[in-house]
């Protein structure tokens, strides 16, 4: 058989070579200004400007087409040369070879007819292991002109957790620990994903997981049966009844909605509490807060008024039950009057401002990155400067994305900034900042959509974002995250191949079940919270304590800033004031994270200058722990005389109900007898029975009870 010769291609063969050394990473050549008087695009975003780089910059010596084995290109990263680098060639090795046969064979570069990569796979995608256990893998490439090729040795392989397993550069996996993590093989602009997964070294019983109440439970479940990790009990109506109010309306229930739904005994009092719970308007008023700090809803980028209106507006279409995709649509299309198309107000914002525009206009990169990330979960900021290092978003990419949103502009009368109405325009088009070149207007997909002149492509883009996946992967996501703590995928907002979900077939069958009920975002948190998995306590158990992400227990997690603060206003009877607002409005209700309060701010509200979930926190502080310990805000609500202590007081009920009533109230549960009867002895040695009161409201608010969701 005749052997043919081996060609190389720089786009194929060169290209990814130098993203295997790392000569093309951010802390090599690939920085913004390079190393060393040579520089590379980023992880070979520009094969062009790499191609000038190598070939034609100083005078062309970098290379050696008379005597290629002396190229500088390759002497350097060799060692034979004096290279800030170090040694990272070997001439034994696949790269070197690679380099100097592209040499040999005239060093040529991209032509632009080069066939594209349309698939890359891993094989195995998927294998069970044992501590210790090896596995080698292979990378396959399908190409545009239908052939297949075998990059194993030009991929780029990455753990996403090597405390359980990791992968060495010529993708050899090793199972380091029980867990499951993803190992992933990157070959130019395309990334293939292999999961892998070891059991725990325990035995669990499949009865002593509780009785399955929604699919949910099922694929849950059978994750858990995969790693040896059991499943915690249902958790207590007690319990419950905090939790889902909490998740529902972002309030505590008061001690008389405890005691109803205690004394209640029909079966179904947990779905009719839902019900009632979904109703209320505090429900829309959550949702229409978390949004507005997606949408950066901020009084310095847009004044307090446009915030307020969008806010509110928000709050009104999750009340009405409108559809995602429905709010979605009105959105991202709208057009109009500002009065009558308060929904414009997401356009409105001076941080960037667009280019040219006398309004508040938001520049059509920022909007484009908001869109992506707020409704596809796509963090797409990167592929700004060069091709996502993580994602398959080129810079190509980013910038025809700009394009489909950029006709956006104001019209009408202009009132300090804000505009009348929300226009477009055909006259808005978006260069390549590299190449100068027109971008046609086409999403991530790259698929063509066609435009007559005049036509606003928002509406075609709408269209074609929510029929993505990741439309429906990002919305599923965020629910699910309100109802646990944390997401199927973490962080939240961060949607894309590489950051795989946790429980895979689960997030699939969520996505297809809010496709089939219309994206409806109340009958999803509906299904979430009559599931077994939802419903599970709060408390680990020996066999799945080491389990933080699986859900085989219920996440316990700090209450937000806002819904701590509306807590204790509720627990004391004594509301907050926050400035310019009226008197009676509540923390979930704040348009705007620059009205002054010191124990949100302390809790961790955002300041709203990113669109992402990120910038909220709710990990515990030493701040958080003295501003309940000693803070003023607190302590002057429990010393007030409008506290509930002084109705309680007043009221002439025996002190066995007083306490119940603050227990009911705090923590949604009465005191056990160790704890009544502490407490009680304690008012006994208070020198003034108010004080001794007092004592116990602090210790209540001061609770890991009150100040956690659990």
């Amino acid at each position: 058989m005749e052997n043919r010769p081996v060609t190389y291609d720089f786009v194929q063969d060169v290209i990814p070579t130098l993203s295997r050394t790392g000569c093309n990473q951010g802390v090599c050549h690939g920085a913004a200004q390079g190393k060393g008087g040579f520089r590379l695009s980023l992880r070979g975003y520009a094969p062009e400007i790499d191609y000038a780089s190598i070939t034609r910059q100083l005078g062309g010596r970098r290379i050696s087409r008379e005597a290629p084995e002396r190229s500088l290109f390759l002497r350097k990263p060799l060692l034979e040369a004096a290279h800030r680098g170090g040694k990272v060639l070997d001439k034994n090795s696949d790269a070197y070879r690679v380099l100097l046969g592209w040499i040999e064979q005239g060093a040529i570069g991209a032509t632009g007819k080069e066939p594209t990569l349309t698939k890359l796979e891993v094989f195995p995608n998927a294998r069970t292991m044992r501590l210790k256990e090896t596995q080698r893998l292979l990378v396959r490439a399908t190409l545009s002109d239908g052939t297949t090729h075998d990059v194993t040795q030009h991929a780029l392989f990455s753990s996403n957790d090597i405390a359980v397993a990791t992968v060495t550069p010529s993708g050899v996996a090793l199972q380091q620990r029980a867990g499951e993590t993803a190992v992933l093989a990157k070959y130019r602009d395309k990334i293939a994903v292999c999961r892998f997964l070891m059991p725990y070294p325990q035995t669990i019983a499949k009865a002593s997981f509780p009785k399955e109440l929604s699919p949910i439970d099922g694929f849950v479940n059978r994750k858990l049966q995969q790693l040896h990790l059991s499943a915690s009990p249902t958790c207590t109506d007690n319990e419950y009844v905090r939790r889902v109010t909490i998740d529902t309306i972002g309030t505590l229930p008061t001690a008389q909605e405890v005691e109803a739904f205690l004394n209640d005994t029909a079966p179904d009092k947990r779905t009719r509490l839902i019900d009632t719970l979904l109703a209320r308007s505090e429900f829309g008023q959550v949702w229409g807060l978390k949004m507005g700090d997606l949408f950066v809803l901020r009084r310095e980028y847009m004044g307090r008024k446009s915030a307020m209106i969008f806010q509110q507006w928000l709050a009104e279409q999750f009340n009405a039950n409108r559809t995602w995709s429905q709010v979605a649509t009105d959105i991202l299309t709208t057009k109009g009057d500002l009065e009558s198309n308060r929904q414009g107000f997401f356009y409105v914002s001076r941080a960037p401002g667009k280019n040219g525009s006398p309004y508040w206009i938001r520049g059509d990169e920022a909007t484009s990155e908001i869109v992506a990330q707020v409704f596809l979960g796509n963090r797409i900021q990167c592929a700004k400067c060069h091709n996502h290092p993580s994602e398959k978003v080129t810079q190509d990419d980013y910038y025809h994305f700009v394009a489909l949103w950029s006709q956006v502009g104001g019209s009408g009368e202009n009132t300090d900034g804000i505009p009348e109405g929300i226009a477009t325009s055909d006259q808005r088009d978006i260069q390549h900042p590299r190449t100068g070149q027109k971008m046609e207007p086409r999403p991530f997909d790259r698929s063509s959509l066609t435009f007559a002149k005049d036509e606003d492509r928002r509406v075609k883009a709408t269209e074609w974002l929510i029929q993505q996946d990741d439309f429906a992967r990002n919305i599923v996501n965020r629910v699910w995250a309100r109802c646990f703590g944390q997401g199927i995928v973490e962080p939240v907002d961060d949607i894309r191949s590489t950051n795989p979900a946790k429980n895979e077939p689960l997030m699939r069958w969520l996505c297809d079940d809010m496709r089939r009920h219309n994206f409806d975002v109340k009958y999803l948190m509906k299904a979430i919270m009559l599931s077994q998995t939802y419903q599970r306590s709060a408390l680990p158990n020996p066999t799945n304590r080491i389990d933080t992400r699986l859900f085989a227990y219920y996440p316990a997690r700090r209450l937000p800033a806002e819904e701590l603060a509306d807590a204790v206003a509720q627990v004391t009877g004594v509301m907050d004031r926050f400035g310019g607002m009226p008197a009676g409005v509540r923390a979930i209700e704040l348009p705007d994270t620059e009205i002054p309060s010191i124990m949100l701010d302390t809790f961790g509200r955002p300041p709203r200058v990113q669109p992402s979930d990120t910038e909220r926190t709710c990990n515990p502080a030493m701040s958080q722990a003295l501003a309940l310990l000693n803070g003023s805000e607190v302590q002057s609500k429990i010393n007030s005389g409008s506290c509930v202590l002084t109705t309680l007081l007043k009221s002439g009920k025996p002190d066995t109900e007083i306490l119940d009533a603050l227990f009911l109230s705090a923590i949604a549960r009465r005191p056990n007898s160790s704890e009544a009867k502490a407490l009680l002895e304690l008012l006994k040695s208070a020198p003034k029975i108010e004080l001794g009161w007092q004592d116990i409201l602090w210790a209540l608010v001061n609770s890991k009870e009150f100040m956690f969701q659990h």
